[in-house]
């Protein structure tokens, strides 16, 4: 992917980061539902902090879990009846 195709894709979600965020340990929810069975995800840095001319990324770091882990049973019914559907 390059540049011009990746700023033609719609983002499943977009993150603003502002220059106080950058040396800070945060922790970004995404959209669980969208991000539910991942099997590739793509960054794209579309502007860099300040303006410079190069980025440089020191680490980005995922919290999740792998869908064999998740226990389903371990959920409460919040509608409907058993194998309805949404």
């Amino acid at each position: 992917m390059d540049f011009d195709s990746a700023e033609s894709f719609e983002a499943v979600q977009t993150l603003e980061l502002a220059a106080d965020d950058i040396n800070k340990d945060i922790i970004i929810p995404l959209k669980f539902v969208k991000f539910q069975n991942v099997l590739g995800l793509t960054l794209f840095f579309q502007n860099n902090q300040g303006g410079e001319e190069t980025t440089v990324v020191d680490y980005i770091g995922f919290i999740g879990s792998p869908l064999d882990t998740t226990n389903m049973e371990d959920f409460k019914r919040v509608a409907g009846k058993k194998g309805d559907r949404h």
